[in-house]
């Protein structure tokens, strides 16, 4: 697939600013929904990747971890074997870091699992209707490597209207290509 893999467009782009530790949309960035529960896993995993690195690294690399984690698929992701994770973590395409590869196959697994109950990670997410702290608290609950600052990365990126923190709104108000 392209540039628009899953429903996401490749630019998209959610940070954390370090001096707030708060989660915020990057200039121009604009959340496109998944369309299915592969996009939904790459944009998770997006997230969790990028937590505490340069986005913009990890953003360069992404179309070869597509390759690495097989575009995503939930299905395929949640059947790597321990073999295929120690290859991973010789890739020099991706970010090698153990934890993170391991909570993918652990989210993609999940996936499957909510996606039996709920229809979908889209149907999961609906589920909670505007409770948006019951949501949070649940998807750190449910997903490996998935703190506060991530699920809140992860929910703006696929386009859930999430009330900004006090600290988001500061931080937003002082960068006005947030307005």
């Amino acid at each position: 697939m392209g540039p628009t893999q899953g429903g996401a467009r490749t630019d998209a782009k959610v940070g954390i600013n370090r001096a707030n530790m708060v989660a915020v949309p990057m200039p121009g960035w604009k959340a496109v929904p998944p369309k299915d529960d592969h996009g939904y896993l790459d944009l998770m995993s997006r997230a969790i990747f990028s937590a505490g690195l340069n986005w913009q690294m990890v953003e360069k690399k992404w179309p070869h971890f597509r390759k690495a984690f097989r575009d995503f698929s939930p299905e395929k992701v949640a059947r790597l074997s321990e073999r295929d994770i120690r290859a991973l973590l010789q890739d020099p395409g991706i970010v090698r870091n153990e934890k993170k590869i391991r909570a993918t196959v652990e989210n993609a697994r999940t996936i499957l699992d909510l996606a039996k109950e709920h229809g979908s990670v889209k149907g999961y997410i609906a589920g909670f209707g505007k409770r948006e702290g019951k949501l949070l608290e649940d998807l750190q609950y449910e997903f490996k490597h998935i703190g506060p600052a991530t699920a809140r990365v992860f929910l703006w990126s696929v386009g859930y209207p999430l009330t900004p923190t006090e600290d988001e709104e500061r931080w937003m108000k002082g960068h006005p290509e947030h307005d």
